[in-house]
């Protein structure tokens, strides 16, 4: 490769590669050699083969790696990569969001304190311990969300919809490894998130997703472009403009979760990255703008602000679910493939595979993406095509599975900290 301007890239896809690419950068590709797509070592000048979740780790072979060709900036799109990137920014004196910035965001009690702090907003949350901190928690603030207090993608996180369901919620946190948790103010609405942009510090919104959520708080579907009116538009967006001023990010994606309470826009949680579950794909279609290639094109400096116009079509996820137990057979994939409609369908699961009951996103067992003349066309045909894809399951045979945070969570240390996860 020929190009002078470097750039390290903490996990990620081939595609994403080939984005920061055509921007004019080389990579430092920074993966763990067991997860990597191999194609994408054809995409990069140098590949650092080692466990991208080890922020202080991987900030070391940075430095060595920058002392020898400057890097400008070390990022990640993925959720396991932000703390490394924000590690080793820091550590290397770079441009770009450091671990002031993600550790606000990650570190769902320092957000709500800060937003408490600064008048954002007052949605109330403590740390509990077990069954007497949760129920005078409940009998403060009324219905209650229990969390990790760090995590994403709905991991460990339960509804106590009065004192009644203390015992048995304080009951399954102990179980599941939840020693210390996070209470929150439950916010009644509909949910939609947020896509933004930040351009050294001016915020723009992409786009606004609309969801569909199952008891348990896992997302089922999203839809864009959201059925907001423009008064309605405006005070989320400035609720996310004043959030993201707070946490003080400057530049890059964000994706923020706001749900619509009867007393106006509040905030659940937001991040330094774009939206996972797809919704990248969604504002691609609907709004024409590829998320991954405008950060890149930016870092750069090889483009203006970018704003989104009016939508072109409606655009919807639909996830696959199936009743719990092992996988028998998977019917009715290519003739939804087929669907002129359909802009990717994804089955995680196959014959043999386990499937549970849906607790977080892990447990969906896969997705299909539709375009539609508007955003009811695209979650109407999208519903109607996931029914579509059936998975045949037989009951479990045998003890249940163990199902604490430990077993499940990908990252438990990241959810808990490593003392809990000891414990």
């Amino acid at each position: 490769m020929t190009g002078t301007r470097r750039i390290a890239i903490i996990g990620g896809t081939p595609a994403a590669l080939r984005k920061a690419r055509a921007a004019g950068f080389e990579v430092v590709w920074v993966h763990h050699p067991h997860e990597l797509a191999a194609g994408g070592l054809a995409e990069v000048s140098e590949a650092l083969l080692t466990d991208y979740r080890e922020p202080a780790a991987v900030a070391e072979l940075l430095r060595a790696v920058h002392a020898r060709r400057p890097v400008e900036r070390v990022v990640s799109m993925i959720e396991d990569g932000l703390e490394t990137a924000a590690t080793a920014t820091d550590a290397l004196g770079l441009p770009g969001t450091g671990t002031a910035v993600v550790g606000l965001l990650q570190d769902k009690l320092a957000f709500r304190s800060l937003l408490s702090a600064r008048a954002v907003d007052p949605t109330a949350a403590r740390i509990g311990h077990g069954e007497q901190d949760l129920r005078t928690f409940v009998e403060t603030y009324g219905p209650t969300v229990v969390k990790p207090r760090y995590g994403s993608g709905s991991i460990g996180v339960r509804v106590v919809h009065g004192p009644d369901e203390v015992p048995e919620v304080a009951s399954w946190a102990a179980g599941f490894g939840l020693h210390t948790f996070l209470m929150e103010e439950y916010l009644r609405g509909p949910e939609i998130s947020v896509e933004a942009f930040s351009y050294a510090g001016r915020h723009v919104a992409l786009a606004h997703t609309a969801k569909e959520t199952l008891d348990s708080l896992v997302e089922i579907a999203h839809v864009q472009p959201a059925a907001l009116t423009p008064e309605l538009t405006a005070a989320v967006d400035d609720l996310v403009v004043r959030m993201l001023d707070a946490v003080g990010l400057r530049d890059g994606p964000s994706h923020t979760e706001v749900k619509l309470t009867p007393d106006g826009p509040r905030l659940v949680e937001s991040h330094n990255r774009r939206g996972g579950d797809r919704i990248a794909d969604l504002v691609g279609e609907v709004y024409g703008i590829d998320i991954d290639a405008l950060a890149w094109l930016w870092y750069a400096g090889r483009t203006e602000p970018v704003a989104p116009g009016e939508p072109r079509c409606g655009a919807a996820v639909r996830f696959l679910t199936a009743e719990p137990g092992v996988v028998e057979a998977v019917t009715g994939a290519d003739a939804v493939r087929a669907d002129p409609h359909v802009v990717d369908l994804q089955i995680s699961v196959g014959p043999g595979d386990a499937v549970h009951p849906i607790a977080w996103s892990y447990d969906r067992s896969g997705l299909v993406i539709v375009r539609g003349a508007d955003a009811d066309d695209a979650r109407e045909r999208a519903a109607e095509l996931a029914d579509s894809v059936v998975i045949r399951t037989t009951p479990h045979e045998g003890p249940p599975p163990d199902r604490s945070i430990a077993a499940v969570a990908p990252r438990p240390d990241r959810l808990l900290g490593p003392s809990e996860v000891s414990g």
